[in-house]
């Protein structure tokens, strides 16, 4: 019996090799702005046609692909589709200017501009219903930018990690031109790090891969013009679109200050001619 298992261990180990690297690989590849060629293009929540339709997309709408798998598209929500998420998950942090945290405010009326994830892995949705289905996941201390209220959910602008599925022969690789970085106003910090007043570092380098990554909370190494090493945090399919090119990022430093080298979570990153 237990030479069966032995041989099943070598038959399946192998494939399931296969399978992981297989994955990674078409990931890796798959990053590209895409151009919708057909008018009504249904954006579902996934790669099936009988999906839940997120939205219709236009023709010669731009979408960001990050992955693809089989005759779909994976793309991230264009900024126009608003989402929601649930009010007890998150604390506001930016009121608008008439009101204030410790204010009465009629429920009827929407106060909160912006708010911060109280926990990880929390259920973005694409209607305001424990039902309704997930389109995205948001993690602690991530701020979304709040559009209105509906009850107990707050409408929101999809966030980063957030996406639906088209079928590929409705998109098309499009044209795009990398727009130059724009100069943004800094500090000088300790160290001859930039910062602004938020306590963001802002880093101008290259960015290179960082290993095959399992448990790993940073994916990419960031090496500055001065030959200082970091380590970057963000969406990995968007990073590794940006291999060996230079950048400017715009981050906060999350790791302990006795850790080498620093980890970034990237805010921004943008290509610089």
């Amino acid at each position: 019996m237990r030479s069966r298992n032995s041989w099943k261990s070598v038959i399946f180990a192998p494939a399931a090799l296969v399978l992981f690297f297989g994955l990674v690989y078409a990931e890796e590849k798959a990053p590209f702005t895409g151009e919708i060629n057909a008018k009504g293009i249904n954006l579902r929540n996934d790669a099936n046609v009988n999906s839940t339709v997120i939205a219709a997309l236009d023709k010669g709408e731009q979408v960001e692909v990050v992955l693809e798998m089989y005759d779909w598209y994976k793309v991230r929500l264009p900024r126009k589709i608003p989402v929601y998420i649930k009010k007890s998950l998150v604390a506001c942090i930016k009121l608008t200017e008439s009101l204030s945290p410790s204010a009465a405010v009629p429920e009827t009326t929407p106060g909160c501009l912006s708010a911060k994830l109280l926990g990880d892995r929390v259920n973005i949705r694409l209607k305001p219903g424990e039902s309704a289905p997930i389109v995205g996941i948001a993690d602690k201390a991530e701020v979304v930018n709040v559009i209105s209220e509906a009850g107990d959910w707050y409408k929101i602008e999809p966030i980063q990690n957030s996406f639906g599925w088209v079928y590929k022969k409705f998109v098309n690789k499009a044209v795009v031109a990398v727009k130059p970085a724009q100069e943004t106003p800094a500090l000088k910090e300790p160290g001859g790090i930039s910062g602004n007043s938020e306590g963001l570092v802002i880093l101008t380098g290259k960015v290179e891969p960082y290993g095959v990554v399992f448990f790993r909370k940073a994916t990419h190494k960031f090496i500055t013009s001065d030959n200082k090493v970091f380590l970057l945090k963000g969406n990995r399919a968007s990073l590794n679109a940006l291999n060996y090119r230079k950048v400017k990022v715009v981050g906060k430093i999350i790791s302990a200050p006795q850790e080498k080298p620093p980890v970034i979570e990237v805010k921004i990153i943008e290509v610089v001619s």
